[in-house]
């Protein structure tokens, strides 16, 4: 191409310009190194498109990553995290992984320890909404029936470790936006310690401190939907005391 970057993607129906985020995190990032480069990405896609589970910024995270490492890393952590934001909100939680506290507009982030012997499942069930749009029907709900997040309290299970605390609170606001009662009833019923939309939807996540029950989950939601998935906290290298 005329840019020197060439995108060939494993979906079909995802664009293979500068309209797909890692298509843009590649442009960005010759840009801002004035480097006059190419880049050939092969993406396999793993992670559900339009399913509130940030797969395309883990994409861009992932070229800008590769990138800065076979042009001899011209960007350091702090140039990284500004590429990042350029290009979305969760980008730079991508750069980064593992259990993080994100503020502000989730780009600020402090790391955390990692919850171990435990799980997620993960469904991906209806279509996705535009983030703008359930902003909007956030926006239109009285304040005094909005239910918010106990973050701090969710951050301190998390520093003592104890699993179960962590899973009590657990939140999201958009929860009250989906409809979602018969996954949660069948997480529940295989014991999940809470269930919750995974951003602004549509994808839903149970919590579980046991492999066994999660994969008891996992088997029976496989049973009525397609995408389903079993997932382990990825460690960012803090160690409980």
């Amino acid at each position: 191409t005329d840019s020197g970057i060439e995108l060939v993607c494993s979906d079909d129906d995802l664009p293979t310009d500068n309209r797909n985020l890692a298509y843009r995190a590649a442009e960005l990032f010759f840009e801002k190194a004035e480097i006059d480069g190419g880049a050939i990405i092969k993406l396999k896609k793993r992670i559900p498109t339009a399913a509130g589970l940030g797969g395309g910024s883990a994409d861009a995270a992932a070229v800008l990553t590769a990138l800065n490492e076979l042009y001899n890393l011209p960007f350091d952590d702090e140039d990284m995290d500004e590429l990042a934001i350029t290009l979305g909100a969760d980008v730079p939680f991508c750069l980064v992984g593992g259990t993080q506290l994100a503020e502000g507009i989730g780009s600020i982030l402090s790391p955390l320890p990692t919850l171990t012997d435990c799980a997620f499942v993960i469904v991906k069930a209806g279509e996705k909404k535009s983030t703008g749009e359930m902003y909007d029907r956030f926006d239109s709900i009285p304040e005094i029936d909005i239910i918010r997040p106990r973050t701090q309290s969710l951050v301190d299970a998390i520093c003592e470790g104890d699993k179960s605390e962590a899973g009590r609170h657990m939140y999201n606001v958009f929860n009250r936006l989906w409809e979602y009662e018969n996954i949660r009833g069948i997480m529940t019923d295989c014991g999940a310690q809470n269930v919750c939309v995974s951003g602004s939807g549509p994808s839903v996540f149970g919590f579980f401190t046991d492999l066994d029950d999660a994969h008891d989950a996992e088997s029976k939601l496989k049973s009525v939907y397609d995408d389903v998935f079993f997932c382990e906290p990825l460690g960012c290298g803090l160690e409980i005391d």
